[in-house]
């Protein structure tokens, strides 16, 4: 029996494929991951963007056109069966889930298909504070019932997991923390490289090298909360005429944010750039970062912020304290406030060069766990030990091992391929 079928099979699951945080992470694990000790494979629902699927070489990719974000009975069951099925067949010895629908039937599958080790990351919080009381009372019982076979709960940051232990959810032993990664070193950028890119990205704009520059950057949807971000920008021009304002970043909402600056007569102020591979560069451009999302898990444009020595204004969503440390790199102000906000960004502009320091000063709370690297070291060290934990049974036996191999054969010769959900080889 060759070595390949003694691999550690990993199934990941996750809801949508978009650009996003939570994409991003999981797009990067299953990439990084060790494939001489891992066979990864990688299940994402219908409403995925091909450009992401595209990026996830090295495993195959299975879309369930069913798996929506969307609550939908008949849908939801259908995804429940087909996630069972493949489990069973696939024999998968971990199975890690991703994102609030994915997490839950994929979990309920995993464990009815005997599966040996069950993950699940904590991106964010499917219970928060802007649903209603109904919802949100639904999503915590749901979670606390997933987290009862849940083997491990990984959080992306501690204050996501003091959230979650609040509400109930699982115990205290059952969690880690492992940091959302990225390509850290395109962020952490010497002065003299800041600013060849900030003149770069403003000539190709047309903006003045001496013009205040306000940015934001994230999916553009009403949970990111641009709206509030274009009514404090309205209140800033009245004093700061000559300010400019990018948004950078693509989505659903993108032509109704058009509209409100036109509406609020701040269209010419306000550039928006779409999405952009080049992001490092765009928020070298700014001098102050803005994020005014209403729930999060740990914003990892924050951390790419700090990185880049921009002082920050956010709302005190989730995560957002283990970044931005009040007075010292920046400011947190209450959840859909434009006041606070207005006036955390009034103080920052009076004072140009507190300003600067302040930026400065977020080096020191960006460490190496946030590289992707590490990220990814992490994971494989955590479905090391689980599967050590699991005991020896974790391995194929001979008859299951020629199973799969034969099944992958069949499909090699492209004889036989399931038309339940689609491959993406």
């Amino acid at each position: 029996m060759t070595n390949k079928y003694r691999k550690i099979r990993v199934l990941h699951i996750i809801t949508r494929l978009i650009p996003g945080g939570a994409d991003e992470n999981t797009i990067q694990t299953v990439v990084g991951l060790d494939k001489s000790r891992f066979n990864v494979d990688l299940v994402a629902g219908g409403q995925s963007d091909t450009t992401m699927i595209s990026r996830a070489a090295g495993c195959r990719v299975i879309l369930m056109p069913d798996l929506i974000r969307e609550p939908a009975l008949f849908r939801d069951l259908k995804t429940f069966w087909q996630l069972t099925r493949l489990i069973r067949k696939e024999h998968y010895h971990i199975v890690h889930t991703h994102t609030a629908k994915a997490g839950i039937l994929g979990r309920l599958a995993a464990v009815l298909a005997r599966t040996p080790v069950i993950v699940h990351t904590l991106h964010g919080v499917t219970f928060h504070r802007t649903l209603s009381a109904g919802t949100a009372r639904l999503y915590r019982i749901l979670e606390r019932l997933a987290a009862r076979v849940t083997h491990k709960l990984v959080t992306v940051g501690d204050h996501l997991r003091e959230i979650y232990l609040a509400a109930g959810i699982g115990e205290e032993k059952q969690y880690i923390t492992i940091r959302s990664g990225f390509e850290l070193a395109r962020f952490k950028l010497s002065e003299a490289e800041i600013a060849l890119r900030r003149r770069k990205i403003r000539r190709e704009m047309g903006l003045p090298e001496s013009a205040c520059v306000i940015g934001s950057a994230s999916r553009l949807e009403p949970r990111k909360g641009q709206y509030y971000f274009l009514e404090a920008a309205q209140r800033l021009l009245q004093d700061y005429p000559a300010l400019h304002f990018i948004i950078a970043g693509a989505g659903p909402s993108a032509q109704e944010l058009r509209t409100l600056a036109h509406s609020l007569r701040i269209d010419r102020q306000v550039h928006f750039l779409g999405h952009r591979t080049d992001i490092e560069d765009v928020m070298a451009t700014m001098d102050i970062f803005v994020l005014s999302s209403l729930w999060e898990g740990l914003p990892q444009v924050l951390v790419q912020a700090a990185s880049l020595g921009k002082p920050i204004v956010c709302f005190d969503t989730e995560g957002a304290c283990e970044v931005v440390h009040g007075g010292e790199n920046g400011f947190i102000v209450p959840r859909g406030d434009v006041s606070s906000m207005t006036e955390a960004l009034f103080y920052l502009l009076a004072h140009p060069q507190q300003a600067r320091l302040m930026g400065l000063k977020g080096h020191r709370f960006v460490g190496q766990d946030y590289d992707r690297a590490v990220m990814v070291k992490k994971i494989e060290t955590l479905y090391n030990r689980l599967i050590k934990r699991s005991g020896p049974g974790f391995r194929l036996s001979r008859r299951t091992a020629q199973s799969v191999k034969k099944r992958n054969d069949i499909k090699m010769k492209k004889t036989r391929i399931p038309n339940e959900y689609p491959i993406k080889r």
